[in-house]
């Protein structure tokens, strides 16, 4: 028995300090939720989370620019729904000028009719807009948006302008140039506006086409940021019942090695009292 050096008491502690680490670690996670909680618990683990976690958060950012470009699409395809009304109204007061039972005074108020469906047509394609920007002033023409966590994963969106001066026949004249004051311009007229009504037709054919486009992306981009999430939480959080388990089994090792210490650091004179001298 050696009395002046006590390695017992010295392993003890040492045992003691040990379990009282792994106990405090063991709630740490558990409070946590964390099994990584600093660079030293896994640092190859913690690294490929972290790296998880920014192609997830990137694809959460890409779902919304692609909610954005949805958002500009609608606007303008609902304001280009309201310019085909207009054109199709203009299309019919033309053909009501294409007959001579009409005198030159009611095609001249015929023709203020669709003057007046014309500022219309033009007050519509000079305030849609999103975000301070024109949408079917001609302006907005290849236009990206990041759909992708990963660089050049766009879309590119162009809209034609719905204006009246945009809008019409190449062969008989824009539909800002209509006449309908004779039978020979309202023939004219009429083919014009079957010709803007279809380029606003084909603007929001392409436009819709996009719609479906980014609708599908939006879907995958959730299932992916979903599964990468659920790897991330793999490498990074614990398991709690068995972290539950392992802090019950450290509170008992801490307790009997608490035990264990304060018996290994009985003092030297309580010895040689128990020796007798």
């Amino acid at each position: 028995m050696k009395i002046n050096s006590n390695t017992s008491s010295m392993f003890a502690n040492r045992q003691l300090g040990d379990a009282y680490k792994s106990f405090s670690d063991s709630i740490n996670r558990l409070s946590s939720g964390k099994r990584i909680n600093k660079a030293a618990d896994d640092a190859s683990g913690m690294t490929i989370a972290n790296r998880l976690n920014s192609q997830a958060t990137g694809m959460g950012q890409a779902i919304k620019n692609a909610n954005d470009a949805i958002s500009v699409i609608q606007i303008a395809d609902g304001a280009l729904e309201e310019a085909a009304g207009l054109i199709s109204t203009i299309r019919t007061k033309s053909i009501q000028a294409s007959s001579d039972g009409q005198s030159h005074e009611s095609r001249v108020a015929i023709q203020a009719d669709i003057n007046n469906a014309l500022e219309s047509l033009d007050r519509i394609a000079q305030t849609t807009s999103f975000n301070g920007q024109k949408l079917l002033s001609g302006a907005f023409t290849d236009k990206q948006f990041q759909v992708g966590a990963n660089p050049n994963e766009t879309v590119k969106i162009s809209i034609g302008s719905s204006d009246s001066v945009h809008l019409g026949s190449e062969k008989n004249g824009s539909l800002s140039s209509i006449d309908v004051t004779t039978f020979e311009s309202s023939q004219k007229a009429i083919e014009i506006a079957d010709a803007a009504l279809e380029q606003v037709n084909m603007i929001r054919s392409s436009i819709g086409s996009t719609h479906n486009q980014l609708a599908s992306m939006i879907n995958n981009l959730s299932s992916s940021q979903i599964n990468i999430y659920a790897s991330e939480s793999t490498i990074r959080d614990i398991d709690l019942a068995e972290e539950s388990m392992n802090m019950s089994r450290l509170e008992m090792l801490t307790k009997s090695r608490t035990f264990a210490a304060a018996q290994a650091n009985t003092s030297k004179k309580n010895v040689m009292a128990l020796l007798g001298l």
